[in-house]
């Protein structure tokens, strides 16, 4: 069986993005690793003398998010806010009951609010505003009348629907709601701070509720890496799943355009890990507990 676990963080500076994302976004604590370092954790993150701080939260409404901070290597990459027509790992929304008092919440506790993407759907009701963490990873709020406040999704930009949706089949999605914008719609311009931007948003939802959002950009191009990048990469990493059968997981990813790193494979005495990636190099971590 197969059920996500989490999503991972790299922040530049631990106590600051735990505040962040407990007073901000309502996160509570779920389990703290202390300092991971090690041959396993070496050998699992492919980076040689790796010594880092890790914990994981979790929100009210059930998803977990992990925070990295790496103390050996540094992390690396910008701390600006990565474009939504930039291939990978793009945000994290949640709806809230009050767009402007938890906007005020985010400055508070040192992330940005990005005033001039504030949007508003008038066929859905749907307000919109991204903001960022103190790091610059997209915060997206939205407030719908009705909505209780809660977790959504998190984004990925993708070149491929159809081939991302076999994949993440794979790891228990189905395809939830649809959303085409074949013409500019001034929200969306707004929003995404790109005139004149088309797009497909396709949901995709497993058994237990957890969400993700493919984003295919029609118009202007998407651009960036499609490698996987390293864990001590500022912004959104990875995302985790408990996996009881990894062998009959693998070639079944490879063969939908992703693969896994057998140098990365490490079976510790209470966890295994095999790191890997999604066929545009979102970084895919499977995880099984060890039970001898």
């Amino acid at each position: 069986m197969i059920r996500m676990s989490h999503r991972g963080v790299c922040v530049s500076d631990f106590a600051i993005a735990e505040r962040f994302y407990k007073e901000a976004l309502g996160y509570e604590d779920a389990e703290d690793y202390g300092i991971l370092e090690g041959p396993d954790m070496e050998k699992t993150m492919e980076l040689p003398g790796v010594r880092l701080r890790a914990k994981m939260l979790q929100h009210p409404s059930g998803p977990r998010l992990e925070l990295l901070h790496f103390l050996h290597p540094t992390a690396s990459g910008s701390r600006e806010r990565r474009s939504t027509l930039q291939y990978g790992l793009v945000h994290l929304s949640f709806y809230v009951d009050d767009i402007d008092a938890h906007a005020q919440k985010i400055r508070d506790a040192g992330g940005h609010v990005v005033e001039e993407t504030r949007a508003h759907n008038a066929e859905t009701g749907v307000t919109l505003l991204y903001c960022t963490d103190p790091d610059g990873t997209r915060i997206e709020l939205m407030h719908q009348p009705g909505v209780a406040g809660r977790f959504s999704h998190s984004g990925i930009c993708v070149p491929d629907i159809d081939a991302s949706l076999a994949y993440y089949a794979a790891l228990g999605f189905r395809p939830a709601e649809n959303y085409v914008f074949d013409e500019a719609v001034d929200f969306l311009d707004t929003i995404n701070e790109v005139p004149g931007i088309r797009l497909r948003a396709q949901m995709i939802r497993d058994a237990e509720g957890n969400t993700l959002e493919l984003l295919k950009v029609f118009e202007p191009e998407c651009f960036g890496t499609r490698e996987r990048q390293p864990l001590n990469r500022i912004g959104l990493t990875h995302i985790a799943f408990w996996d009881d059968e990894i062998e009959a997981t693998i070639p079944i990813l490879s063969g939908l355009g992703g693969y896994f790193v057998e140098e990365a494979h490490v079976r510790m005495s209470y966890i295994e890990l095999q790191h890997g990636a999604d066929p545009d190099g979102v970084r895919i971590e499977l995880m099984r507990p060890v039970n001898d």
